[in-house]
This record gives C-alpha cells, sequence and structure tokens, in this order.
C-alpha cells in the first residue's frame, strides 16, 4: 500500500513533457507534472483554452516548435487523434522527431508499479460496470475509479488498494503498458469507426488492454457476440491469462451464465440478480455478472457480499437513471444513450414507452426500433435528426411527433403519457449524441431532469 497519495511523476524529472490537449485529463497531467517539478508545456487547440489555461498557470507553448523543441514525450488527449482519419499537426511532427506518446493512464502505471488495477471496456456498459466494480470492492478494499468516466487518472489518489478504470478504445490503444490484474471485456458493435478505420482497427485498439509486460492477470469476457467471442478464443490460448467467459443468452458449461435473472457458474445457481433495484435489463445482468467474475474470482469476495452490494448500487446518472414518478407515469433519464444498441437495451427493461429520441445521428439511426413496437406507445423527436427519424418511421408504422426540443418533447409526452390506461414510462433514450442542442450528453440528461421537476 502507498503512503504517499499523490501521482508522483518523478520518474520523468529528466525529461521534457508535451501536454497535448487541456481538457480533464491534460489538465491533471499539468498539475500531476508541475508538482512533481518536471518541465512540461502545454497546447490546445481553442486560443481561448490556452487563454485561460495560461492564466491558471498553465505552462502554455508559444507555437508548434515550442512545444516540439528537445521534448521527449507527448502525453495525448484521448480525443486527439494520431493516426485516423486524420493525425494532429502536432502528433504528425513527432513521428520524425522520435518522440514517444502516451496517455495519462500510461503513466499512472509508470508511477505506481505496483499497483493494482482492474480495467473495464467495451463498447456500451463501461461506465455502469465500472461504477458497478468499485462500490462492490468497496465493501472490503479502498476502491477509486477513473478513466474515461471523467476522472483523470493523474488526479487519483496513489495510496488506493485498487484502481479501476473505464477505458475506450481511444485510451486502450495508447495504454499497452497498462499490467492490469484484472479485466472486463462487455461486449463489442460498431463505434468509432473513423477513429480506428475498420471494425477491425476498433477491436485491435480495445485489445491492447490485454498486453501485460509482468505476472497473470484474470480476463472476464462477454461472448454474446462473435467480435468478443473471438477475442475471448484468442485470450484463452495466452498464457498470461485467465479467462471466465460470461453469456446472458445461453447457459455456460464453463463460465458465467445470467438466465431468468438467476446468476450460474459453469451451471451451478449461485445468486439471484432478478430484483437488483439499479440494475434492470439483461444489459445490466451482464454488468454484474463481470463485476461478479472479478469479486468473487480475483478478491475471493462471498456470494453474500456482493449480491448485498449490488442491492445497494445507487445506479449511475444519465443510464436509465429513475427521476421519479407523478401520477401514472415513471420518469427514466437514459441520456448516455448515444447510440441505438444502448437505446435497445432500456427499450427492453420497461413496457409502454413514450421515448423521447434524437439529436446529433449516429450511423445506423434507428435501425431495429420495429422489434420494440410492443414495447413503445409513441415517439417524440427532437434535434438535429428529427426530419431523417421521422422519414424513417414512416415507413415502420410507430405513432410519433416532432417536437425539436427537449423541453416541449417532455410537456407532450407527460400529457400522453398521464392520459394511458397502464402504468407509463417517459423515456429519454436519445440513440444520439448530443452536441447539436448541448454541451454532453450530462448537460442533456440535467436539463430533462430539470423540466421533469418543473411539470
Amino acid at each position: 500500500m502507498y503512503t504517499n497519495p499523490m501521482i508522483d511523476l518523478n520518474f520523468l524529472k529528466n525529461k521534457k513533457v508535451a501536454v497535448l490537449g487541456l481538457a480533464k485529463s491534460g489538465l491533471a497531467a499539468c498539475r500531476a507534472l508541475s508538482e512533481s517539478s518536471v518541465n512540461y508545456v502545454a497546447w490546445d487547440d481553442s486560443e481561448e483554452k490556452r487563454k485561460t489555461c495560461a492564466a491558471d498557470g498553465i505552462r502554455i507553448a508559444k507555437d508548434m516548435g515550442d512545444f516540439l523543441s528537445n521534448t521527449d514525450l507527448v502525453v495525448l488527449s484521448p480525443g486527439i487523434p494520431h493516426t485516423l482519419p486524420k493525425p494532429h499537426p502536432f502528433i504528425a511532427s513527432t513521428k520524425t522527431k522520435n518522440i514517444d506518446i502516451k496517455s495519462d493512464i500510461s503513466l499512472f502505471r509508470h508511477a505506481l508499479p505496483d499497483a493494482e488495477i482492474v480495467s473495464v471496456t467495451g463498447t456500451n456498459g463501461k461506465s455502469t460496470t465500472t461504477t458497478l466494480m468499485g462500490h462492490v470492492l468497496s465493501k472490503k478494499l479502498n476502491t477509486q475509479i477513473g478513466g474515461n468516466i471523467g476522472i483523470p487518472a493523474l488526479s487519483l489518489n496513489g495510496a488506493k488498494d485498487v484502481t479501476v478504470f473505464e477505458m475506450s478504445s481511444y485510451q486502450t490503444e495508447l495504454t499497452g503498458d497498462l499490467n492490469a490484474h484484472g479485466v472486463i471485456w462487455l461486449n463489442i458493435s460498431p463505434d468509432h469507426i473513423d477513429r480506428h478505420g475498420s471494425m477491425e482497427g476498433y477491436v485491435e485498439a480495445k485489445k491492447r488492454i490485454f498486453e501485460r509486460n509482468a505476472g497473470h492477470g484474470l480476463a472476464v469476457i462477454g461472448v454474446d457476440d462473435l467480435y468478443s467471442k473471438s477475442v475471448a478464443d484468442e485470450i484463452t490460448a495466452r498464457p498470461d491469462w485467465t479467462v471466465i467467459t460470461v453469456s446472458v443468452e445461453r447457459m455456460l458449461d464453463k463460465g458465467i451464465s445470467v438466465i431468468d435473472g438467476q446468476l450460474y457458474v459453469d451451471g451451478e445457481h449461485q445468486i439471484d440478480v432478478s430484483k437488483l433495484p439499479t440494475l434492470k435489463g439483461v444489459h445490466n445482468h451482464q454488468n454484474a455478472a463481470c463485476v461478479y467474475g472479478i469479486a468473487r474470482n480475483l478478491y475471493d469476495f462471498s456470494n453474500e457480499d456482493i449480491l448485498a452490494q449490488l442491492m445497494s448500487f445507487d445506479g449511475l446518472a444519465h443510464r436509465q437513471f429513475v427521476i421519479g414518478k407523478r401520477d401514472n407515469v415513471t420518469f427514466i433519464n437514459d441520456s448516455k444513450a448515444t447510440n441505438f444498441e444502448a437505446t435497445a437495451k432500456a427499450l427492453s427493461s420497461f413496457k409502454n414507452i413514450f421515448l423521447i429520441a434524437g439529436g446529433q445521428a449516429k450511423e445506423g439511426g434507428l435501425s431495429g426500433i420495429e422489434d420494440y413496437r410492443d414495447r413503445i406507445a409513441k415517439i417524440y423527436l427532437i434535434g438535429e435528426a428529427e426530419n431523417a427519424f421521422a422519414d424513417f418511421l414512416d415507413n415502420k408504422d410507430f405513432d410519433y411527433v416532432r417536437c425539436g426540443t427537449l423541453d416541449k418533447a417532455a410537456r407532450v409526452a407527460f400529457a400522453d403519457a398521464k392520459s394511458s390506461k397502464t402504468p407509463a414510462t417517459i423515456l429519454l433514450s436519445p440513440a444520439c449524441a448530443s452536441w447539436d442542442q448541448y454541451n454532453s450528453f450530462e448537460h442533456r440528461g440535467a436539463h430533462f431532469e430539470e423540466i421533469v421537476a418543473s411539470l
């Protein structure tokens, strides 16, 4: 166990470091470098951001030449491309200068080579699973979470027993030295293809989470999609990993299965997850099963302790979060559902749904929504995707209305839902990014909760 809570980057004290991107992770990197007395400069493409950070004491480079002058290492913020679709100009210049590129999570690992790390990746469910993993382990261990969930690695505490990292493909592709003790791989579906070039490129970027430079690890891998099944087979063949497979679609002879809300290991019943208050739906049962696999097998938690922690989990904001109930209507904030696959998981969890959808559309749009026709009473369209979604629904026999804004959609939906003869659910699950009308999915979800409070 560590006694010093600061992430000390003194191993870089003889290096010149450049930090590219000054969002949360970049700013945390700058502060950690400064506190460790490391020579660094920083850059952000936003002139306003550079001015603000300079006023706060961040050392801003004068230009590209200054940024790359005598630089040994670039700490790259995850959202900045370094290969596809086109590398950032600063990154393109590093290729001729033999400059190393690292993520902030990689620096965390180098600073704390013995730290216990559990990492979580997948296309959908990462944030819920990361938070749930941290909550379950906190029963016995001093635990923290960070990474893609919005808590920068270099802002964390070096003295914790276990660190749980949520990792996007943008982070895994730059963190081949993670050396995690435990990995959760949830699922894979098409996402970030522009960044990785193809599904194969996307999967390869994700697979770097399994790269180890020492020791032996436990991998818990969902196998209900073909890409993940292939990854499980590949990692099983490696001597540095023990693999536990997870399915919520079929009973596994060897591995963890959840069938009708009952969790089995190697075909033998263990716990009932059907009544978890904040983990409704088959997708959440998969999340719980993966957490179970790590807690039971890596940290020797009992079934009773795991179930108690699953039952006490408060849920995650903006992810099928129950805002409250008014009359016969329950309001659900699922703003984090930025693609239809995520929305489909919410649709499978509720009935008599008055669905609010729309925003900045992603590839595939609402394709597949017809599978949930019996669950959807009416659809309320908002944002940039409104017209395209309306054209799509015209051929799918859905009752819908164009609302434009979230405020109008929520109010019209509430008026309709109140008149329903059975309990109704107003579900904000946009199947779209938020950038057309909001700063983030969190901003969109918070606005929805404000609207609901005013009804």
